[in-house]
């Protein structure tokens, strides 16, 4: 969402103003162009037509049904990492042989569901867990097909909380356990164990990290047909970055050349898990400046929106272009954009160079559409925002805001002992 502050033609000062006729309390709010998404998703598509994977979106990234949604229209499936996120998948059209399950902390009821509703897929994380879903598969006798995520040991660069392919990782096997469990894969008679699972992190540009898994992979799976145990299925995750800083992103193209010729004739099934590379250009955190104060020659900005809006800043020192909607002559200086809570931590930019700037201004953080609104808390005391989707040049309040009466009615008194 570069250039004119606008999503698929509305301008966002537009559509802001719209949603105060429903809100008029709101100060803040995220806006998505599901025309971009459905553009991105068919670039990504066509990138890896010769492969022809499954081709599942992160859920977590962002979980608005109305992107979901659109993206099942582009032909996109789902990656969920649970219940919730299953339930989700369902109920937005996505088909059982579209959705894939995911997750380090597998509980007995993702198992019954992926079991009883069906999916293209399981990514077990460790090998004890085959034992739970075999007994869910065997309960519905319904086979489920099953790769084991396994822990490479690649390291990625960028933030240690979004590098997952490492040592010190939480997830997956190592290659050895994965090994011995294809070989021994009789031991689970109402399971497809025949695939491999690696995604070694999130927000790549340099798709070397994902060269190293691709061999690692493909070592693995030959070295399981030497045991006896050939190998049907490679998850190669996502991680493919964007370009928050202006620089480039992902070369997706490149990359997808570069694996189709790699595995050209080796006929195997593949999935891809994008997330952020499909959503997070094409949303911007609309907020209001509430105030502008100045302390020994330094400018700070405070917006309505915060770390409970959205949390990469202060969690992975994240940082996202940030420009107003309606810029104010006069010259650029550096300012720091914070939010209005009470933590140090709640800083959108430390020296972010901003023209002139009076309450009641609107500023656009852009790529905000991954890992923004889903990552929200009501932390504070805050009312998570509203979600506006714009496509054709219609805008659609696609989920409310909440306000200090739905949280206050959230109270419960249910006398559980006693």
């Amino acid at each position: 969402m570069s250039g004119t502050p606008a999503a698929c033609g509305v301008p966002l000062e537009r559509a802001f103003a719209a949603l105060r006729t429903l809100e008029p309390g709101c100060h803040a709010c995220y806006v998505y162009d599901l025309d971009a998404l459905a553009a991105r998703a068919r670039r990504f598509r066509a990138a890896f037509a010769a492969l022809d994977p499954l081709t599942a979106f992160a859920l977590k990234a962002n979980g608005l049904p109305a992107v979901l949604e659109r993206l099942r229209g582009a032909g996109v499936g789902a990656e969920a990492g649970s219940l919730g996120e299953l339930e989700l998948a369902a109920a937005c059209g996505c088909a059982a042989e579209m959705r894939v399950l995911n997750g380090n902390g597998r509980t007995p009821e993702e198992a019954d569901w992926a079991a009883r509703e069906g999916v293209h897929s399981v990514n077990a994380d460790h090998v004890a867990e085959l034992d739970l879903l075999e007994r869910a598969a065997a309960a519905h006798a319904r086979p489920l097909r099953v790769a084991l995520r396994v822990n490479p040991g690649i390291e990625t660069p960028g933030h240690r909380y979004v590098a997952t392919g490492g040592e010190e990782a939480k997830f997956g096997v190592s290659p050895g356990e994965a090994l011995a469990a294809w070989a021994s894969r009789g031991r689970w008679p109402h399971l497809a164990l025949d695939g491999i699972h690696l995604h070694v992190g999130s927000q790549l540009t340099d798709p070397a990290p994902l060269e190293r898994a691709l061999e690692a992979a493909l070592g693995m799976a030959e070295e399981s047909a030497r045991r006896g145990a050939p190998l049907g299925l490679i998850n190669l995750g996502g991680g493919f970055g964007i370009a928050y800083d202006g620089g480039a992103e992902f070369p997706l193209e490149a990359w997808a050349r570069r694996l189709a010729e790699r595995v050209a004739g080796g006929g195997l099934a593949w999935v891809l898990e994008p997330g952020r590379w499909l959503v997070g250009p094409v949303g911007v955190l609309v907020a209001e400046v509430l105030w502008v104060k100045r302390r020994d020659g330094r400018r700070f900005v405070v917006l309505a929106a915060g770390m409970n809006d959205l949390l990469r800043p202060a969690l992975y020192h994240a940082r996202h272009a940030i420009e107003p909607l309606a810029p104010r002559a006069g010259a650029s200086e550096p300012a720091a954009v914070v939010g209005p809570l009470c933590e140090s931590a709640d800083v959108f930019a430390e020296d972010a160079m901003l023209p002139p700037l009076e309450p009641g201004d609107l500023v656009a953080i852009r790529d905000a559409g991954a890992y923004g609104a889903a990552m929200a808390s009501n932390y504070n005391g805050r009312g998570r925002l509203a979600e506006l989707v714009a496509s054709g040049g219609k805008l659609t309040r696609a989920r409310a805001g909440e306000t200090a009466a739905d949280l206050v009615a959230r109270r419960r008194n249910d006398v559980l002992i006693g």
